[in-house]
């Protein structure tokens, strides 16, 4: 958390507190209506910056790769080149710009290739 940030909550903080003494102190005595005010004002200026903080903090975002193949594509059944054991879909993930393939009995990992066409 960055330091403006806690500023901001213990001021947000301070601002709550104070507005909610004064409009229990607005309950006696005189300057009702004006206590009353300052009370409220100083609780909402608070909450304010407290969902101005939210607000600012960046929101988090799922990157989601695709991977298409072209029309002459053949599916073979993979299996991994140390162990034997047959890899599935669920052990391809793409890695950057290459896609990974990570077996799931010895956790060995490769990458994929694709072949020149020529």
């Amino acid at each position: 958390m960055s330091t403006g940030k806690i500023i901001g909550y213990i001021g947000a903080a301070v601002l709550i507190l104070f507005g909610v003494l004064w409009i229990i102190a607005a309950t006696n005595g005189e300057n009702v209506g004006s206590r009353l005010a300052l009370g409220g004002f100083m609780l909402l200026l608070g909450i304010g910056i407290i969902v101005l903080i939210k607000l600012r903090e960046p929101q988090e975002k799922t990157i989601v790769q695709k991977l298409e193949l072209s029309n002459t594509a053949e599916l073979e059944e993979l299996k991994c080149k140390s162990c034997g054991a047959r890899l599935d879909e669920k052990s391809i993930k793409i890695s950057g710009s290459s896609v990974v393939v990570t077996c799931p009995y010895c956790n060995s990992v490769y990458e994929l290739r694709e072949a020149p066409k020529w």
